[in-house]
C-alpha cells in the first residue's frame, strides 16, 4: 500500500520512526486505506462506526504512518496514572461527559486560536451500539466553520475509507445525516 503524504496545508507530526511504526503496526494487521486526506488546516475529523478499543489504535496506527498531528476528545475517567500522561502526548482532551461544561465553545477558541488544528471525534461517544449519536460534533462544525471528514472503519474488508469532506457546516441535522449515511457504508468489529 502506497502511503499518502500530508499536504502543506495539514498538521504535521511525528518524525521518521513513528511513521515507520505506525504503518508496520498498520500494515500487520492487515488494513489498508482508500480515499484521500484532504489539505486543510482545520478539520474535525468523524469516525465511524466505534465499537472497539482496536479503532483506538487504528487511528493512531493511520496518523503515524501518515505523518499527522491530531487531537480528539475521550472521557476524562481514562486518564489516570500513567495512562493520563500517554493519552496527553497523544493528543487527547479530557472531557467531563456528566456535565454541561462550555465545550463546544472552548474547542472552538481552539479551532480560533490555532492556525492548523485536526480534531478526531466518535459521533457514537461510545463503543456500544446506539440509536442516537451525540450531536457535539455537529454542533462544533458549526460553530467553528470547520469542515468534517468521515473517517469510515470497515473490519470485514480491513479497510479505513476517508469518505468525501463535508464543507457545507450550516446545518447540524444535514451534517449528522451525511456522516450516518457514510458510516452505514462501514462495519463495526462487534
Amino acid at each position: 500500500m502506497k502511503w499518502q503524504s500530508p499536504g502543506e496545508n495539514v498538521s504535521k507530526g511525528g518524525n521518521f520512526l513513528t511513521r515507520l511504526i505506525g504503518r508496520l503496526v498498520f500494515w500487520m494487521m492487515g488494513w489498508r486505506i482508500a480515499g484521500e486526506f484532504p489539505d486543510r488546516s482545520k478539520i474535525i475529523v468523524a469516525l465511524v462506526p466505534h465499537s472497539s478499543n482496536m479503532d483506538f489504535l487504528l487511528t493512531i496506527a493511520v496518523l503515524w504512518g501518515m505523518g499527522l498531528k491530531s487531537s480528539f476528545l475521550i472521557k476524562h475517567t481514562v486518564f489516570w496514572f500513567p495512562l493520563g500522561y500517554i493519552l496527553k502526548a497523544l493528543g487527547g482532551i479530557p472531557v467531563d461527559r456528566s456535565s454541561e461544561n462550555g465545550l463546544i465553545s472552548h474547542v472552538t477558541e481552539e479551532f480560533q486560536r490555532r492556525s492548523k488544528f485536526i480534531l478526531g471525534i466518535t459521533p457514537s461517544g461510545t463503543r456500544k451500539r446506539v440509536e442516537q449519536w451525540k450531536k457535539g460534533f455537529a454542533i462544533l462544525a458549526v460553530s467553528a466553520r470547520v469542515p468534517v471528514l468521515p473517517a469510515i472503519l470497515n473490519y470485514e474488508t480491513r479497510t479505513v475509507r476517508f469518505a468525501p469532506l463535508i464543507e457545507d457546516v450550516f446545518d447540524v441535522e444535514k451534517i449528522l445525516m451525511l456522516v450516518r449515511q457514510e458510516a452505514d457504508t462501514g462495519m463495526p468489529r462487534y
